[in-house]
């Protein structure tokens, strides 16, 4: 996704757009639990926390586009 359509998710979900590099825009939203749930154009990801994140090891995963890489 661009930047304004990151912006208009973030907006309407209550997170943070951010550029993650190379022209890639992800939206954060933080939850209270620590987790952190990530939505990209390809996937929606949850981590448990900020350093799993880090490491791209997701703890649930859901694919949005058939063509994607595989998140295991």
């Amino acid at each position: 996704m661009d930047e304004k359509q990151a912006d208009m998710v973030a907006d309407a979900l209550g997170g943070q757009a951010w550029q993650s590099g190379g022209g890639i825009w992800l939206v954060l939203l933080r939850q209270g639990n620590g987790k952190l749930v990530v939505i990209s154009d390809e996937a929606v990801c949850e981590y448990d926390d900020e350093q799993h994140f880090e490491e791209s090891k997701p703890s649930k995963a859901i694919l949005l586009r058939q063509n994607s890489a595989s998140l295991n």
